[in-house]
């Protein structure tokens, strides 16, 4: 049967995700991947409100407001999830640049839409933990800064 190049190279990508094990192993790496950055992340940033939470009360005793606080923290999750995404990406790219000089017939191609979906997820993860971190945060006493 004559087939297209676009048509072939379809119905190949869907033999290997679909007939062989590939397609789920990339997914529960994926997913996998997922869970562990996101506990990585919720971890990082909970010690980080562990260690600062005297710093938090003696803010909130200044007079520092639920809104001030919580633009804090969201404001440091986002920068620091920007920064991880731009590093993660940066490495990445620089990666497959030398694996492609290395191996020029390497097929590697990384489309717009992974990267736009790993930026979301980014957020979705710094997201999630600066909540978390939050409760924390804006339960603790004021009154703690002045205990020894």
């Amino acid at each position: 049967r004559a087939l297209t190049k676009d048509e072939l190279s379809r119905m190949t990508i869907k033999y290997y995700l679909t007939q062989t094990g590939i397609g789920m192993n990339f997914g529960i790496i994926t997913f996998l991947g997922f869970i562990v950055g996101a506990a990585v992340t919720g971890q990082t940033f909970h010690m980080f409100a562990l260690e600062n939470l005297k710093q938090f009360a003696a803010l909130k005793a200044m007079g520092v407001g639920r809104l001030g606080l919580i633009r804090m923290v969201v404001l440091q999750s986002a920068v620091v999830g920007i920064q991880g995404y731009g590093i993660g990406v940066g490495v990445a790219s620089f990666l497959l640049m030398i694996l492609l000089k290395s191996l020029p017939n390497y097929a590697a191609y990384t489309p717009p839409h992974v990267l736009i979906g790993s930026f979301i997820m980014t957020v979705v993860i710094c997201g999630i933990a600066a909540i978390v971190v939050l409760f924390k945060i804006l339960r603790v006493d004021p009154a703690e800064v002045f205990r020894g």
